[in-house]
């Protein structure tokens, strides 16, 4: 292999087993050694001294013995040959804001597997909703996303049924619309009947994960998982419908939890199973909306004031 491909494979390696070691320690270990395949390589006394603790640095070696690098560069093989990227936490098109979730289970992704067009994930907004939509939501996800779309940024959703179709189909609606679907696997896609949903996101946009294959202890949580992403890589999220409990609520709770901005649709008069969902997020901080006009607003703020800050502290690095 490619001196480019090994450092990949590398990082496709840690992959296999998530949140062994947090990304930004995998970042700074192979900023002091040199390389990924230093850091692979390294000795007990190595990793120790560039701040792996013991419990890390054992688990670390134990799993290093039970890797074969034979098996691992012909899943990159497989992978290239699909079409997909790997984006390290390192490399520049790592989207910004996921570098700054917390270093816990909840933690940023060490690599991202990425296919599509777009590369830029600055102005996301993610829009989250249950897959047993009301004929109403269905409307409400769809207009919501167009709107947002229309305003020049990025809808992000998970492709699952229902709350993330409409969202997807909303933004490639508008002509210059983009969006981005953030799936629990890469392959095989699910769900299988939005194949075609797929490739055209690919045209106007990308979908990504944290895994290539779906995982062979599989689990409910392993959907729960990509919410952090989700949420993330966005600005602020929408949630458009929900009951008091699924994956919405999660999305939103871990939304709060990362200090993102949150909005939830106002449902109409008579859906008690919306309202008993809007009352739980209303609970943990959201702002009701009739429309896209306040997201927007918040939107447009915060960008004013990212520009007028740059502008104070030329030396200021935006973490959007």
């Amino acid at each position: 292999m490619l001196d480019t491909d090994l450092d990949d494979a590398y990082w496709l390696a840690l992959n296999e087993r998530h949140g062994m070691i947090h990304a930004s320690e995998v970042a700074d270990a192979e900023k002091q050694l040199g390389s990924l395949s230093a850091l692979w390589n390294a000795s007990s006394d190595s990793l120790r001294n560039v701040g792996f603790h013991d419990s890390a640095i054992s688990n670390f070696l134990k799993f290093r013995s039970n890797v074969r690098m034979d098996e691992i560069g012909s899943k990159l093989r497989t992978i290239r040959q699909k079409g997909i990227r790997i984006i390290r936490f390192t490399d520049p098109t790592y989207p910004k804001l996921l570098r700054f979730l917390p270093t816990d289970r909840n933690g940023a992704p060490l690599v991202l597997f990425h296919r599509g067009s777009l590369m830029d994930f600055e102005r996301c907004v993610a829009i989250a909703g249950t897959r047993v939509l009301s004929y109403n939501g269905h409307i409400i996800a769809r207009q919501l996303s167009h709107a947002i779309a229309s305003a020049g940024y990025t809808v992000v959703s998970g492709l699952a049924r229902g709350t993330d179709t409409e969202a997807h189909i909303g933004a490639l609606g508008v002509r210059e619309g983009k969006t981005v679907a953030v799936l629990a696997w890469f392959d095989p896609l699910y769900p299988p009947d939005n194949e075609e949903l797929a490739k055209s996101i690919e045209q106007r946009g990308a979908i990504i994960s944290e895994r290539y294959e779906r995982p062979k202890s599989f689990a409910a949580g392993t959907f729960v998982e990509r919410n952090r992403i989700t949420s993330g890589i966005s600005r602020c999220v929408i949630a458009v419908e929900s009951d008091e409990e699924g994956g919405t609520v999660h999305q939103v709770r871990l939304a709060v939890m990362q200090g993102k901005k949150v909005f939830a649709v106002t449902p109409k008069n008579g859906d008690t199973r919306a309202m008993r969902g809007f009352r739980m997020f209303m609970k943990m901080g959201a702002i009701p909306i009739n429309s896209s006009d306040p997201v927007v607003e918040f939107l447009r703020a915060g960008e004013r004031d990212e520009m007028l800050e740059t502008y104070l502290n030329p030396q200021t690095k935006l973490r959007t």
